[in-house]
């Protein structure tokens, strides 16, 4: 295939071209519960710069944390430990990540090692379950995507048992059907490229992405989408 450029930057554009109902995008409804922490940590593919400004740390695939930086690919594994001190920051978001990595003890150790106690823990993980109309009309094209192979699979609609394994809190646990647009082909190709870069679907073989974007083409339209399920689950210490 052939598309947008190196799907890594495209990211962040995919990330605000999926909206739900009202128009909302992932990324804010994402650090809306982090409104009150002083400093945010996020972990994931470094897209939330606008959202958290000077709030925000990225822990990047090198294990390093930086202030500014980001997209880059979303790793299998994080190094550990990092380079943060004990009770470092007030809040925590966990952005499409926990169902890309392995090793997943270690990583939810070093989560409550440097999170303040009474801090928030946000993870936003996508959804495989079927409960929208558009989803389920969808379903048997999007087949590969919800039995596609997660590395995390347990860090999909399991994230809450996950969290509460974990020794955290879950205090809310909300599902979104956020929808991306697809008025042309051209939007299809970009979608299969960049939603697995995103964290949204799983990494995919190369027959099977040429297969969805040939099928997502012949549905293009003014008013098609392609749903895209979302959790977002609250945690605290």
């Amino acid at each position: 295939m052939s598309g947008a450029g190196d799907p890594t930057h495209a990211v962040r554009r995919v990330l605000e071209r999926i909206v739900d109902p009202h128009g909302t995008t992932p990324l804010p409804w994402a650090v809306g519960p982090l409104a009150g922490a002083r400093t945010v940590l996020e972990i994931g593919p470094g897209v939330l710069d606008a959202e958290l400004g000077e709030r925000r740390r990225w822990l990047d695939p090198e294990g390093r944390v930086v202030e500014r930086g980001g997209p880059a690919p979303l790793p299998r594994t994080l190094a550990t430990p990092w380079p943060l001190a004990t009770n470092a920051v007030d809040g925590i978001c966990l952005l499409l990540a926990l169902s890309r990595l392995v090793a997943i003890d270690r990583v939810f150790a070093e989560i409550r090692r440097v999170l303040r106690p009474a801090g928030t823990l946000v993870v936003l993980t996508p959804s495989v379950t079927l409960r929208t109309v558009p989803e389920l009309r969808l379903a048997r094209l999007l087949r590969p995507v919800r039995r596609g192979a997660w590395p995390n699979r347990s860090g999909l609609d399991n994230a809450g048992w996950l969290l509460a394994a974990a020794d955290f809190a879950v205090m809310a646990d909300d599902r979104m059907p956020f929808a991306l647009p697809l008025p042309d082909p051209a939007a299809a190709l970009e979608a299969v490229e960049t939603l697995p870069a995103a964290g949204l679907w799983p990494p995919l073989p190369a027959d099977v992405a040429e297969n969805l974007a040939v099928e997502l083409a012949e549905r293009c339209g003014p008013d098609r989408v392609l749903p895209v399920p979302v959790r977002r689950l609250v945690a605290r210490r």
